[in-house]
């Protein structure tokens, strides 16, 4: 299983240091992608190491709860030390006490000149944040185009506040420092999987983060950010849709054309409503959260 896992990462098998962490992680957040494919698709699955496996390893991706749960499976397979830990993702920096909804990795033992203390975040899922593993010290880290911040937690529990740079589609994830179990998630996964009410139940998105930015799909509308800012396509056929699927997310299934209509529908209501907030459009305060991000773990609300 692990040599399969590393063919599909495309990345040879190595002895634990912070650089082939760095290596790993890289990989897995620009080849498997973070998606709610499976959700859309009426297959939720469960939180277990075994099915997060099977949808790395099918090409299927997913979002937190698999994504992070298969990567930690590998990296302790590869020797690394490896815990979970519960993560709270909010869209707004004033927002302290959502429902749990995000699992983080931490990586242990493994010092360099960066991180002497030898912690990292290696977390792969969280779709438009990390394309390097962070080193567990508090202040600034810039990884291409975009700027992070860690700092301790505002949650009455001890752990640490990762800040996501400004267009980020959330605002920051508190990650509580006590590890936790992999079945500790399956009650949010339940709610966030099958929830009429949960952003990801409504329409497929799909994350995809490089080293010169990211890509994002959410609906029929493709959304590229890198240096040179901000870049927006609306993929008006089903044809263009499917292409932008399989080429930049690696998603193929014959099954996806079951969300075109839902992903149109989307996007002409978000046209709607963008329209309806220009004319309304009032002078951003100092506190305003940018519209581009959404309302929950990254919520697969088009972007405004």
């Amino acid at each position: 299983m692990i040599d399969a896992y590393l063919s599909r990462l495309g990345v040879p098998r190595r002895t634990p240091s912070a650089a082939y962490l760095r290596e790993l992680h890289r990989a897995q957040v620009t080849r498997v992608p973070y998606t709610n494919q499976e959700i859309m698709l009426g297959r939720p699955g469960a939180v277990t190491a075994d099915e997060a496996l099977r949808r790395v390893m099918g090409g299927v991706g997913g979002y937190c709860f698999h994504l992070n749960a298969a990567f930690s499976e590998l990296l302790r397979a590869l020797g690394f030390t490896v815990t979970l830990h519960r993560g709270y993702v909010v869209a707004a920096l004033d927002e302290v006490d959502p429902a749990l909804n995000h699992l983080a990795l931490l990586v242990h033992d493994l010092p360099d000149a960066a991180n002497p203390g030898g912690r990292w975040l290696a977390d792969a899922g969280l779709g438009d944040a990390l394309f390097d593993p962070l080193p567990l010290v508090d202040g600034e880290h810039v990884q291409g185009p975009f700027a992070y911040a860690l700092a301790a937690s505002p949650r009455p529990e001890a752990g640490w506040r990762l800040r996501h740079d400004p267009v980020g589609s959330f605002a920051a994830c508190d990650i509580v420092a006590a590890p936790t179990v992999l079945g500790d998630f399956a009650a949010a996964h339940e709610h966030l999987s099958t929830s009429a009410e949960s952003p990801f139940t409504r329409f497929l998105t799909a994350q995809r983060r490089t080293a010169a930015g990211v890509d994002i799909l959410r609906g029929c509308l493709l959304l590229t950010i890198d240096a040179a800012g901000r870049r927006e396509e609306h993929l008006s056929t089903r044809e263009r849709w499917r292409e932008a699927l399989a080429d930049l997310f690696g998603l193929t299934g014959d099954d996806l054309d079951e969300l075109w209509p839902g992903a149109v529908a989307a996007h002409e209501e978000w046209v709607a409503r963008r329209a309806a907030q220009e004319a309304s459009a009032a002078p951003a305060s100092a506190g305003h959260v940018p519209a581009a991000r959404a309302a929950a773990h990254p919520a697969p609300e088009p972007v405004s």
